[in-house]
């Protein structure tokens, strides 16, 4: 196996000795002894732990290695350990074994003379119970593993994809039922997203190539493998893990980089020898450059390593420790690899971080439900001028019909409706403030009594019973706040089922807002499940994963919106609205003056719903010369719809904010802080794969 010029021991100048230890392997029949090959039965299929020692001049040392680390891959030797120490002879087997015979029959002449020969007998058969019950208990409670050899071969393709084959000899002693073994597939990216090796197992087998039972998932950023080992107690094993990986080439702009942990870092005991042998396509012969890293996470201890045209062998000179590892770094230049295209590169961003997915699927599932329920019937219609509203609508049902929503604006034109048509009279007050500046106070005061409520709408004999509770008969602004909220959601239910009575939606506000909720639910759903029964980890991806949910919310929140839906009635109404609107917007002085005297004020409420009251009081300058009736303004002779205007609006703006304004809640906040880091550079446990493992 070994050349007689490699196992000469002359001419070693250096003082350095190099020890070889070959150990256990039998294949086809021969066994590795040393430097020797002898032949041996397949029968008799003898393993060997050998520790002999060779001595090789320090000029041939890499030969030596190179030859060994060649043997391996070949499967000719099982493992070859490397130190640097000087040579011990130790003592004669023969002279230690005649010693102990010496000091036995001594022992057995004293006891015999002590105790005499019976005695003699029983205590050393107690001595040997005791002493192999204490083994049997200290055999039952010892329990250990290490791993022998850790080797792979990684074949890199010119897409950039690459085939690992790890294999892994073990040692057991005790009973154990087989190993795990983790796989690092998340990493982070650019700008916080997760960068993603796309890992398939091909196969897991023993030395014999038979097939062993493995179970894998994804947990945590690693793919687990849960390997079943037969017979694993008190006894070696090796086994093969055959996996093939994509996106573990990194692409930059003047080179490439094949950064791979061979063993991981993450295994709890040492590891006696480790090697990798890397290969690349064709064209990157001459073209490499390399190194390797030996040890604990971020050990910066160089490993051996040699490049042979296009392949890439790395070796430990030395045993690694618990948590070591081996890395091996390839620097290829740009025309050895194909980088992968646009459309492959979304595709691994999006497989890296599929939380990205939620706000499209979020927007293709609401849209959907809004083609389905959320769409108003064509009316049919073009807008035109209507000069009064819809028959048998009230200014609060005219202003959520135009916009599916019962806005403030659209209760407080209730309050005044209910002024005009004489249920309640507004009276306006000044108050005097800081002894110059006077400030204006509005009291409500009931003119009808509750027993005259009967043709009253359920939202406006709510008003009325919040806006004078418990008999009282006026109501100053300032008694509304913090207590007239409470019946806001009342007021906009009954207005909305109102609207729904008379047969204006298919699918009102109320209930469409419901939507998002099933929204949600559906798009939500695949992402639950595929974080439950596939163990996908959307927390990789970070900041990207908190904006995709963000993004979501925002579009199911704005659909839900717009999930109401109209009858064929409804949009015709409204665009009879539309049209009333039209009509208060573009009036002319000379129109108002054919109609009505009370035209103003009959129509102002439902001017107030829309949003034109300015609009139709200016209109009204000059031709309603008296103010109405249901407000007390302390207005003299010369009366003017836009001042009064002004003053109304006032009113309507304290009251809205009376109306919506609640009680104070107390709380108490807390801050925090963090910091973070990032390093660069080689190391041992740097770059793609790794992980580790552990028995059980």
């Amino acid at each position: 196996m070994l050349s007689d010029r490699n196992r000469r021991g002359s001419g070693n100048t250096s003082g350095q000795v190099l020890i070889v230890q070959l150990t256990r392997r039998l294949r086809n029949g021969y066994l590795l002894r040393g430097p020797l090959v002898e032949r041996r039965s397949p029968a008799t299929n003898l393993r060997y732990g050998l520790d002999e020692r060779h001595h090789f001049n320090e000029p041939h040392h890499f030969n030596v290695l190179s030859t060994l680390a060649r043997a391996v891959r070949a499967g000719d030797l099982l493992f070859f350990r490397v130190t640097t120490q000087k040579q011990q002879i130790s003592r004669s087997a023969i002279e230690l074994s005649q010693r102990r015979q010496r000091r036995g029959r001594a022992r057995h002449d004293s006891a015999c003379k002590r105790y005499g020969h019976g005695g003699y007998r029983l205590t050393s058969i107690l001595l040997t119970l005791g002493i192999l019950c204490c083994s049997v208990l200290a055999h039952a409670q010892e329990r250990s593993w290490r791993i022998s050899d850790f080797s792979a071969d990684v074949e890199v393709h010119k897409d950039g994809s690459a085939d690992v084959d790890e294999r892994i000899s073990l040692v057991f002693i005790g009973a154990f039922h087989g190993i795990h073994r983790y796989i690092p597939v998340d990493y982070t990216g650019p700008e916080g997203s997760n960068y993603s090796l796309f890992l398939k197992v091909r196969k897991v087998t023993d030395e014999e190539g038979q097939t062993l039972k493995y179970s894998s998932k994804t947990q945590s950023g690693y793919r687990v493998l849960t390997i079943m080992i037969p017979g694993a107690t008190d006894t070696s094993k090796r086994i093969h893990i055959v996996y093939s990986v994509r996106n573990a080439v990194k692409f930059f702009e003047d080179h490439d980089e094949f950064y791979w942990n061979v063993t991981g870092n993450g295994w709890p005991v040492p590891i006696d020898a480790s090697a990798a042998y890397v290969r690349f396509p064709p064209e990157a012969t001459g073209k490499l450059r390399a190194q390797a890293f030996a040890g604990v996470f971020h050990s910066n201890e160089r490993a051996m390593t040699d490049i042979q045209g296009a392949n890439v062998m790395a070796q430990t000179l030395n045993p690694l420790p618990e948590r070591g590892g081996l890395t091996v770094d390839v620097f290829l230049p740009k025309d050895v690899l194909d980088p992968p295209g646009p459309l492959t590169k979304a595709s691994w961003f999006i497989g890296s971080n599929p939380i990205i997915l939620l706000p499209i699927f979020a927007f293709v599932v609401m849209f959907s439900l809004w083609w389905k329920k959320g769409r108003d019937p064509h009316a049919g219609l073009s807008v035109a001028p209507m000069y009064e509203p819809p028959k048998g609508m009230s200014p609060a049902e005219v202003g959520t019909l135009v916009d599916d929503r019962t806005d403030p604006r659209d209760i407080t034109s209730v309050l005044v409706d209910l002024a005009v048509r004489g249920y309640i009279k507004i009276r306006e007050e000044q108050v005097s403030q800081l002894v110059v500046f006077k400030k204006k106070d509005y009291i409500f005061v009931q003119l009808k009594g509750p027993e005259q409520w009967g043709d009253l709408a359920p939202f406006e004999r709510v008003l009325m019973e919040n806006l004078f509770p418990g008999g009282v008969t006026e109501t100053h602004i300032a008694d509304l706040r913090n207590r007239f909220y409470v019946a806001i959601p009342t007021i906009k239910s009954y207005v909305m089922s109102s609207l729904k009575d008379k047969g204006m939606y298919t699918l009102d506000p109320e209930s469409a807002h419901g939507y998002w909720i099933l929204g949600a639910v559906i798009t939500a759903a695949p992402f639950m499940l595929a974080g439950y029964f596939l163990h996908v980890d959307f927390t990789q991806s970070g900041f990207w994963m908190f904006g995709a949910i963000l993004l979501a919310a925002l579009i199911i929140f704005l659909f839900s919106h717009l999930m109401s839906a109209k009858s064929l009635k409804g949009v015709r109404t409204r665009v009879e609205i539309l049209g009333f609107q039209e009509f208060m917007n573009r009036v002319d002085a000379d129109r108002l003056k054919r109609m009505p005297p009370d035209t103003f004020e009959k129509f102002l409420p439902f001017a107030m719903a829309l949003g034109v009251e300015h609009r139709w009081a200016k209109a009204f300058q000059g031709i309603v010369q008296n103010p109405p009736t249901w407000y007390e303004g302390g207005y003299g002779p010369n009366f003017n719809t836009w001042m009064f205007m002004h003053d109304l609006s006032a009113m309507t703006s304290d009251t809205t904010s009376a109306f919506v304004s609640t009680p104070r809640a107390s709380y108490d906040s807390s801050g925090f802080s963090g910091s973070g880091g990032s390093s660069s550079g080689g190391f041992s446990g740097g770059g793609f794969g790794g992980g580790g493992g552990d028995a059980f």
